[in-house]
């Protein structure tokens, strides 16, 4: 007898690729906590993210604030964002608490959020069902099943029982099963705002607990809202120590096949002399990590990598950089530049000491900076 291998999906939802396919928008669910705007959402739609987005629906109105990272929690999948846009005045106050005991298997529940907003439109989406479980896949105990209907896109969103206290953060599916969803109790979330400093009480009553059904979900519409995220357009998620497994021996192929992806080719060495070839690999981590690789007769020659992590103490200008000529030697450079240059690697140019790199970073932005190459020290 086969065994059913259960494919379980995040809710994280792939909208539009923008800026010519270096990065792409995705979009998720989250629900706000306080009127100043402190929202939560899972920690997998903020992750690895460059810029976000808040798409609050006010009585069907629609404005949209950007929003900073507060915090996240990876191992509970959970993140608490902020709007920090000036043209933000607040929310209302909330108008629900958290229940943290006393729901039950057969309980029903109710979840919002924005589902494929590209192909379902952005009006808020309201599923609901019952309490499955008390566990989740593989008996998680931070997690409820659910059988009310969740897809991609409801990843952070909220999960409210019938009265409409918040109980839970949708978070995941199994593709393979209908009705089959997960969400994270709310007290691991709460456990979670505990650790930010500062972080306004949440109520300790719902509001709304004696409204119609409908009435309930026209007051949550306007805090369940719209989380939209610039992410890094790259399909390579590797870790650094791949890098130390370059060898001298390697080729263009060999490092391709480490890294399971073509490097761009960059340049050569300027001379027509096309045997010495320039490639990037560009590490998902952050669009601006990456690992330069060079190649004289197909082999490596020598390989570094850069993670815009480093410190500067000098401000290197153009016109410093203009006054470098063919035949100066590393001290005649360090001159110009008013500062030692960083060496990178030079252990893969087979033994010899004739080829060596530096860098000078430009400190007014911390991210220009000037490549030097030296051949027999010139």
């Amino acid at each position: 007898m086969k065994t059913k291998h259960l494919i379980l999906f995040s809710l994280f939802f792939f909208v539009i690729k923008v800026k010519a396919q270096t990065t792409s928008m995705w979009s998720g669910s989250g629900i706000v906590l306080s009127t100043d705007g402190y929202i939560a959402t899972n920690n997998h739609v903020v992750e690895s993210g460059l810029e976000f987005f808040v798409d609050v629906f006010t009585n069907g109105i629609k404005k949209t604030y950007k929003a900073n990272v507060i915090k996240t929690d990876p191992e509970n999948d959970l993140a608490v964002i902020k709007i920090v846009d000036p043209a933000f005045k607040n929310f209302g106050a909330i108008p629900y608490s958290m229940k943290m005991q006393g729901i039950n298997v057969g309980e029903k529940v109710f979840a919002m959020g924005y589902p494929k907003p590209g192909i379902q439109g952005e009006e808020v989406k309201v599923t609901d069902g019952i309490i499955s479980s008390k566990t989740g896949i593989q008996n998680d105990n931070k997690t409820y099943q659910i059988s009310a209907p969740i897809q991609h896109g409801n990843s952070g969103g909220p999960l409210f029982d019938i009265s409409g206290n918040l109980i839970g953060i949708t978070n995941a599916g199994l593709q393979e099963l209908q009705n089959v969803g997960y969400a994270i109790k709310i007290s691991y979330l709460n456990n979670f705002l505990d650790m930010i400093l500062n972080f306004p009480a949440m109520p300790l009553k719902t509001s709304i607990s004696a409204l119609p059904f409908t009435e309930k979900v026209k007051v949550l519409s306007n805090f369940t809202v719209l989380i939209r995220v610039v992410k890094p357009n790259c399909d390579l998620k590797t870790p650094s120590e791949l890098f130390y497994k370059i060898n001298s021996s390697y080729s263009y192929a060999d490092v391709s096949s480490l890294f399971n992806k073509a490097g761009d080719n960059y340049r050569t060495n300027g001379t027509g002399n096309a045997s010495t070839a320039f490639y990037k690999w560009y590490f998902c981590e952050s669009q601006d990590n990456y690992v330069d690789c060079w190649f004289r007769d197909n082999k490596i020659v020598l390989a570094m990598k850069s993670f815009k992590n480093e410190t500067c103490d000098t401000t290197v200008t153009d016109t410093n950089y203009k006054m470098i000529k063919t035949g100066m030697s590393y001290s005649d450079v360090r001159g110009i530049m008013q500062d030692d240059g960083d060496k990178y690697r030079t252990d893969f140019k087979g033994g010899g000491n004739d080829m060596v790199f530096y860098k000078w970073y430009d400190c007014r932005n911390k991210e220009l900076f000037y490549e030097v190459w030296f051949l027999s020290e010139k």
